[in-house]
């Protein structure tokens, strides 16, 4: 603002100068009628502007010299210093101006406070779902960053009338999305005036008691599933446990199994008898940052790579078996003890594994063996022992961090089962090309668990992939699916996902062939994108049509 009133005050110091020259030498001309303070301004601002209108003129060579310095010293300045400095920044808040408030007609919506890679995620799934949402972003750079893509407002969401601005008296569902000192402030402003659903997404759950006396719904911590989760796929077996095995019915589970270094299933194909005797059936295969469904009868199983398998106990226990190498022991090492990796290693300990950890703070009280220091430093790890380690866990707090750290793991020990935290999911890809064998995000972990809850479905924890979701889908008596086969049917060419199991009258089938008749009261066990998932749910669930036909605010307000 100071800015722009010196430079109005030098234009107009100029133009007083270009007037008083213009007096000057009209009365060196003779043109007496022209020698007045009016009738300088009035020229001098015609021809700076380049109107020129021609009804005074000068008819000495000094004087015509003069109009000609005036009307390209115009230019400069209308181009030079008016356009980049007063109008073009004018022009360019009013085109970044973010909005204050919700579109008029928006009701039923989510609001979420606070933007970051969990809302980035959720967007995306919100938007295929075609769940209106919109985000309350308190800082003004974030928001003009991010108002094109998403539907946001600029405010405080603790303040009542910024509520107010989002519609909150139409809205279904309020999501806390700040760190907990904010969310608590938000939620005791909700909680004044309204009584609709609040889910505060937190990252330690130790503190969350406190969101819950301010009047928080529910709390979720990605963080602390995301640790679970990393832990159980990477426990060491028991038998007949499968931690993080997902129950789909009857006895059937779908697991995920790392291939080992050296382990009896490498190089082998599907197609083997080895591999069929087992009676598991593997419905998809993770290599390097690519997942593969319905794997053919002739791929090669390769080590580090991640199976997905449906069976019973006994045959799941057999599968696993195969998957492990003559190298079986070693230690485990956590590179960072932030949230996630004090829950994996929370995890891991009560599994009887005592990881190695570490972190750049110095643990005093600590009830695992850990090395301060930095966890991209090569000597770190060599001190870690990480020649000799069977699992590494990268749990930093910072991607680039994390993808360089994959890099040194790889290098001093290839046959390492390495796990990484991704930050944000556009990551994910670079640290797999680093040559982690499994990358898992928090915000999959919260916009999977989000959605689940949103619509109203079963909060367990299940397919961490980005473009993959299981679906349980009871096939009614009078259901469009009921007698067809899955040939016939061709769910995977039609919606990009496959049958994985099935149960009738009490009897399971894992990995149905395509002869397979569906019946009035089966339950499908479906695995595929979102995408897909979406679209099969539109065109065989009465109950999500329904739920499209009756789309109303679920809360009520006080």
């Amino acid at each position: 603002m100071r800015k722009s009133i010196k430079l109005i005050l030098g234009i107009f110091l100029l133009l007083a100068l270009y007037s008083t020259i213009f007096l000057s030498l009209m009365h060196y001309e003779g043109q007496f009628e022209n020698v007045n303070p009016l009738t300088a301004f009035y020229w001098v601002v015609v021809t700076v502007t380049t109107l020129g209108y021609g009804d005074i003129v000068f008819h000495s060579q000094v004087g015509r010299f003069f109009s000609i310095f005036v009307a390209l010293s115009g230019v400069a300045i209308l181009w030079a210093v008016i356009m980049p400095l007063i109008i073009t920044p004018r022009l360019e808040q009013m085109i970044r101006a973010v909005p204050s408030s919700a579109p008029v007609k928006m009701a039923g919506h989510i609001i979420i406070s606070g933007y970051n890679p969990i809302v980035e995620t959720l967007a995306e799934r919100f938007s295929l779902l075609k769940i209106p949402f919109l985000i309350i972003e308190r800082s003004e750079e974030v928001a003009r960053g991010i108002y094109q893509e998403y539907p946001v407002i600029l405010g405080d969401p603790s303040e009542r009338k910024v509520l107010s601005r989002a519609s909150i008296d139409s809205a279904r569902l309020f999501i806390a999305n700040e760190n907990e000192e904010l969310n608590a402030e938000v939620i005791l402003t909700l909680r004044e005036s309204t009584d609709i659903e609040i889910i505060a997404l937190v990252g330690d759950l130790t503190r969350s008691r406190y969101l819950n006396y301010a009047g928080a719904s529910r709390i979720i911590s990605p963080k602390t599933l995301l640790g679970t989760f990393i832990a159980q796929i990477t426990s060491p077996p028991r038998k007949s446990v499968f931690p993080g095995a997902i129950q789909l019915f009857g006895d059937l589970k779908l697991v995920e199994l790392p291939i080992y270094p050296g382990a009896r299933l490498i190089g082998k194909k599907l197609q083997e008898k080895e591999v069929e005797e087992t009676g598991a059936g593997i419905v998809g295969i993770w290599q390097r940052g690519v997942f593969v469904p319905d794997p053919g009868p002739e791929v090669v199983l390769r080590s580090n790579s991640v199976l997905m398998a449906v069976g019973n106990i006994e045959h799941l226990s057999q599968i696993r078996y195969l998957t492990f190498g003559a190298r079986k022991e070693g230690h485990t090492i956590i590179l960072g003890y932030g949230d996630v990796g004090r829950r994996v290693a929370r995890v891991l300990g009560d599994c009887g594994i005592s990881p190695l950890i570490v972190d750049k703070r110095d643990l005093e009280v600590f009830p695992f063996e850990h090395i301060t220091g930095d966890a991209t430093l090569e000597v770190n790890l060599i001190g870690a022992g990480i020649r000799k380690a069977v699992g590494v866990l990268i749990l930093l707090n910072q991607d680039s961090d994390a993808v360089y750290a994959t890099l040194l793991a790889k290098n001093l020990n290839p046959d390492a089962f390495v796990v990484v935290r991704a930050n944000r999911l556009k990551s994910a890809e670079k640290i797999y090309l680093a040559g982690a064998d499994y990358v898992a995000s928090v915000p999959i972990v919260a916009s999977h668990m989000l959605a689940k809850i949103i619509q109203d479905e079963e909060e367990a924890l299940n397919l961490l992939y980005n473009d993959l979701e299981l679906k349980i889908f009871n096939v009614g008596k009078r259901s469009h699916l009921a007698g067809w086969t899955l040939g016939e049917l061709n769910l995977p060419g039609r919606f990009g996902c496959r049958v994985v199991a099935l149960e009738r009258m009490a009897e399971t089938v894992a990995v149905p062939d395509s002869k397979t008749l569906i019946k009035g009261g089966d339950t499908l066990a479906l695995i595929g994108s979102p995408k897909g998932i979406e679209a099969f749910s539109n065109a065989y669930d009465r109950r999500t049509n329904l739920k499209k036909i009756l789309k109303i605010p679920r809360m009520t307000f006080r």
